[in-house]
């Protein structure tokens, strides 16, 4: 990241969700927000939820969330779209759910969020999937239809956002059938989306899935690759991809040692 950010100060970097669990850190460490605060720490711009963050219970992703924020260090936008706090209040919020809806408040949780990069003015849309829910079984949320969700966010971006480029970072993935496979669906469905950061599903794609004028790409599982993209824009203002890359996180590069250390920080 630090070195394609050294050729292009302007490059966004995006995370398609289930950013935490999996090590000792998060589980002892719940309070510290480690996970938040190294992606910001790295340079992400943008990440959204993914299924793993829920594993926590809502206390626990409450308490995440809350002390990201209040830690004071750089942390990355957080983006999602189809949460349903209309339904949950309709019913009377859980002691849960209002932990989680203080705390996305506290963090400052939205729908989508516009990036400025160089001269382009980014639109970045949040989704968390079907299946990515089913996955959540401690989950206290309501969601509304993911492609309704982002079809109507669309819509509010294209009104309000002058925004170059909208793009999709999506907790619901891809699919062998392609009837089934959500995100694929979701472009099919909101053609207006340029670009699907697509999730939840460990799939590598070695070259991006295209429905019209929207490209889906994914770079595979636990933080393995790293998926690099360019992208031009064209006479009629959509995009056309014009390189397309997965890059193994491999021993050959070096360690960066501020975010070692870091990192150490944490593990002593």
């Amino acid at each position: 990241i630090k070195a394609q950010r050294a050729k292009d100060p302007d490059t966004l970097v995006i995370d398609g969700g289930d950013f935490s669990m999996g090590t000792l850190i998060q589980t002892v460490f719940e309070t510290q927000a480690a996970e938040l605060r190294m992606l910001g720490y790295m340079g992400y711009d943008v990440t959204t939820f993914g299924n793993h963050e829920f594993d926590y219970r809502s206390k626990g992703l409450a308490n995440m969330l809350t002390s990201a924020r209040t830690s004071g260090d750089a942390v990355p936008d957080i983006v999602v779209c189809n949460v349903d706090w209309d339904a949950m209040e309709a019913a009377g919020l859980t002691e849960g759910q209002q932990m989680l809806k203080d705390s996305f408040a506290a963090y400052g949780v939205q729908d989508y969020t516009v990036v400025q990069k160089g001269d382009v003015r980014i639109a970045v849309v949040g989704v968390f999937g079907k299946d990515a829910l089913s996955c959540a079984p401690t989950c206290e949320l309501k969601f509304k239809d993911p492609v309704q969700a982002v079809k109507a966010t669309v819509a509010e971006i294209k009104a309000n956002e002058n925004a170059d480029m909208i793009v999709c970072v999506s907790h619901s993935g891809t699919w062998e059938d392609e009837s089934k496979s959500e995100d694929e669906n979701l472009a099919k469905a909101v053609p207006d989306l340029d670009l699907i950061l697509s999730g939840h599903t460990h799939t590598t794609l070695e070259e991006p899935i295209v429905h019209g004028d929207t490209y889906v790409v994914s770079c595979g599982e636990y933080g393995k690759n790293l998926g690099e993209l360019s992208m031009t824009q064209k006479a009629d203002g959509r995009w056309e991809m014009t390189s397309y890359e997965i890059v193994p996180v491999t021993t050959d590069i070096d360690q960066d040692a501020e975010t070692q250390n870091a990192i150490d920080q944490f593990m002593d």
